[in-house]
């Protein structure tokens, strides 16, 4: 069992919404062990199993916020409630959902973060927009420094 869990939510074949996906991808061999990369569909009620046993876990999703394409926000659950008109997801089933009902069923981390790339397009195409691509790096960064407890600056 995994301790930390980090997963990319996301649909591969809508441009920026895969951008969870490839942040994942990009970590493939950079983590340590212990945590557990996973690649999560768009329908975030899969994902439950993956929630019950690790201490923390870390999401990985897109974003329409309205903000500047390829802008990098973190957050935690409780900060969404704080702010119940932003968006956490661009699905419909989204994160917000599976966060609070595994918690509800007793079946999620202690400590859950989210980091969020705001989206640019989300039609149909397989390859991100040059911004958002542009991002998958310092997300990739950003998630690893989390692993250190580390917190830089973000969004």
């Amino acid at each position: 069992m995994s301790d930390v869990v980090i997963i990319g939510i996301g649909n591969l074949i809508k441009s920026d919404d895969g951008a969870g996906l490839h942040v994942i991808r990009s970590l493939e061999g950079r983590v340590p062990s212990g945590v557990e990369l996973v690649e999560g569909s768009v329908y975030c009620a899969d994902l439950f199993n993956f929630l019950d046993g690790p201490s923390k876990a870390i999401f990985v999703d897109a974003i329409d916020a309205g903000e500047e394409s390829g802008a990098v926000f973190r957050f935690t659950p409780q900060e969404v409630k704080q702010k119940a008109a932003l968006s956490v997801s661009v699905h419909d089933f989204g994160l917000y959902e599976l966060i609070m009902t595994a918690r509800l069923m007793g079946q999620c981390p202690e400590e859950v973060v989210i980091f969020a790339i705001q989206v640019d397009n989300v039609e149909f195409g397989d390859q991100l927009t040059e911004k958002v691509a542009a991002v998958i790096p310092e997300v990739c960064d950003l998630v690893l420094a989390e692993l250190e407890h580390q917190r830089p600056g973000v969004g």
